[in-house]
């Protein structure tokens, strides 16, 4: 055996090593969660990179590699990015004439660094009949407790016609009439449940405008006090999904979850919420879709906006817009069909 027989060995047995660790540790441990720093290509890069590269040896070797490789491509293919049913949805029509139109969007601190005339003129252009929108808050640093701050006066101007639903930095516009909003013990969700009463029947849509805790930061490894916080963020955004999951499950209309989730790879949350819901992500044509970060090409890797419907509820279509430099999110809009409660 070669020295790049023994390498490219090596690597094949490491790629799908770290691939089977990733399936046992995914939201089992903490510190696993530090490795979604890496870029979702990578999960299919690495072992399509060795399996090429397979062709370089001869015998035993090739064959071992290329076995190994291909079984560790086969499983980076969960937290690749990649949304191979996009070109499936590229070859027919979506979207629904008659569905109520969403955006969901972070904001990135409201208007805090942006024109402010700017922002509100963006938000109206948006034209949605659902607008689920997080940080209506300004910053104070990462470590630090945001700002709170009142723009409700300002929103009903912008918006006549609207409710304007508003709770710590969760914004929910509705053309609709809120029904209520629960507290479901998650600080991070925010639920409305909307008559929509444009519709056969009067459904309620209930809407779960979410923004779970960053939990990995990309600083200096060294700092003091750095993993526990990740330790206690992700224990903290675990148990909010566990509550949102809970509660989607309880609720018997039909519901709309989306918003800013904070993960890099973000299979591990999809699979947990794919028990109660369905990724709106089935209604895309982008073959690699990512939402962040929109100010930094170098970043644009990542999918951490996220959005699910269940029961009678519906995505028809689903697409991420550029925000046109007013956040590091893109926006999500949503055509979702809503049917009569079941």
């Amino acid at each position: 055996m070669t020295t790049l027989d023994a390498v490219l060995i090596t690597g094949a047995v490491g790629a799908l090593l770290f691939q089977v660790v990733d399936r046992l540790l995914t939201n089992r441990w903490w510190w696993w969660a530090t490795t979604d720093v890496l870029p979702p290509p990578v999960h299919v890069l690495v072992p399509g990179a060795l399996l090429a590269g397979a062709s370089a040896t001869s015998g035993g070797p090739r064959w071992w590699t290329a076995t190994l490789a291909a079984a560790a491509l086969v499983l980076g293919m969960r937290h690749s990015g990649l949304a191979p049913r996009a070109a499936l949805n590229n070859r027919r029509a979506t979207g629904s004439a008659g569905g109520v139109r969403v955006v969901c969007w972070n904001t990135q601190h409201w208007d805090e660094s942006v024109d402010t005339e700017d922002f509100y003129a963006f938000l109206r252009r948006l034209d949605a009949d659902i607008y689920l929108l997080q940080e209506h808050i300004y910053d104070a640093g990462v470590h630090a407790p945001p700002i709170p701050v009142d723009f409700r006066a300002r929103l009903a101007r912008e918006f006549p016609g609207y409710h304007v639903l508003v709770r710590g930095q969760f914004v929910t516009l509705s053309r609709f009439p809120a029904v209520a909003t629960p507290d479901i013990g998650a600080p991070e969700v925010f639920r409305a449940d909307l008559r929509i009463d444009s519709l056969p029947g009067s459904p309620v849509l209930s809407t779960y405008n979410v923004h779970l805790p960053v939990h990995v930061f990309l600083e200096n490894p060294l700092r003091l006090g750095l993993y526990r916080e990740i330790r206690e963020r992700v224990l903290s955004r675990n148990r909010q999904l566990d509550r949102l999951i809970a509660d989607v499950r309880d609720n018997e209309c039909p519901a709309l979850i989306a918003g800013d989730f904070n993960l890099s790879r973000s299979l591990g949350d999809i699979e947990r919420l794919s028990a109660v819901a369905e990724d709106a992500l089935r209604a895309c044509r982008s073959l690699y879709p990512v939402s962040w970060h929109r100010g930094a090409a170098w970043l644009r890797w990542w999918r951490l906006d996220l959005a699910f419907t269940t029961r009678g509820a519906r995505a028809e279509h689903y697409h991420f817009r550029d925000p046109q430099g007013l956040s590091d999110h893109a926006v999500q809009e949503l055509v979702i069909d809503v049917r009569k409660d079941t």
